[in-house]
């Protein structure tokens, strides 16, 4: 329910700039190419300068901004590597919680099945995004968890709206899914990325999991939530987490030539985040 509400709002973002374009003077044709760009490029900016810092740290993301990928090169076109789709980037399991707060008229609703999606949005659910980003002159929107390797317990007990029939009731837990997939398309361990990338591997002390009786490497998707809970205390990933994601974020942009850091990279928005979701 939040995430097409999200998308609504991009869309609107997205018909402001073509208003704009034609209030301008431009015909219809440029006006709608000229609105994609300037959305395209707000979001890219938004990503690589306000979210990237805070999910990898700023000195990650200075370095990887300012000296491009050193081990993610898409050389012939732009793709996603399974490390990040079925790893890193699932980091976010993990910083969900369990209520959240649409808007001043509600109380704060649980995930389930309040929040479901693939359905109509009651009026009452309809999201204040000032809840969910800081804007300029309001800083308390909202916190996700700390990357803490921990997912609450609805997304342990996912609903059969979600999961459909099972056969196995473990199939109903996000972290079984999460690892099972790492699992069947074959993902390197963290041990093992991390000394690729000449990282320092956590110790099994560290990651805790011997206890329940694993013995093997750690699975990268785990590795990667406890890593960052090691080294940042759950506040941003770690540095394996944070390079893969850093990488190929940056790298997927720099990839695309219409992207504003081909086209051009001093290029600074005129709307912020808040702004564009109030379009």
């Amino acid at each position: 329910m939040l995430i097409s509400q999200l998308h609504l709002a991009m869309l609107k973002a997205h018909n402001a700039f073509v208003d704009e374009a034609r209030v301008a003077g431009m015909p219809n044709d440029s006006a709608f190419i000229e609105a994609v760009r300037q959305l395209q490029w707000h979001y890219q900016w938004i990503v690589l300068h306000e979210f990237l810092p805070s999910l990898v740290g700023s000195t990650l993301a200075a370095e990887v901004l300012r000296d491009g990928p050193q081990w993610f090169r898409p050389d012939h076109g732009g793709f996603i590597p399974l490390e990040f789709a079925d790893a890193a980037y699932r980091y976010g399991h993990c910083q969900i919680r369990h209520r959240y707060q649409l808007n001043s008229q509600t109380d704060p609703l649980p995930l389930f099945p309040d929040l479901l999606g693939f359905r109509a949005v009651p009026h009452q659910h309809m999201v204040d995004w000032k809840l969910f980003f800081d804007a300029p002159e309001r800083t308390s929107a909202q916190r996700s968890k700390k990357i803490d390797g921990k997912l609450v317990r609805p997304l342990i007990e996912l609903p059969i709206a979600v999961t459909g029939d099972v056969e196995i009731e473990d199939y109903h837990s996000l972290a079984v899914r999460d690892l099972q997939r790492g699992q069947g398309v074959g993902l390197p361990s963290g041990e093992t990325v991390a000394r690729h990338l000449g990282i320092e591997p956590l110790t099994a002390e560290q990651v805790g999991i011997a206890s329940a009786g694993w013995s093997g490497e750690t699975p990268l998707w785990y590795y990667i939530l406890r890593e960052a809970d090691i080294c940042t205390g759950g506040n941003y990933l770690g540095p394996v987490g944070g390079r893969i994601v850093a990488e190929v974020l940056v790298g997927l942009i720099d990839a695309d030539s219409t992207s504003f850091r081909c086209s051009d990279r001093n290029w600074q928005p005129h709307k912020t985040l808040s702004e564009l979701l109030a379009s």
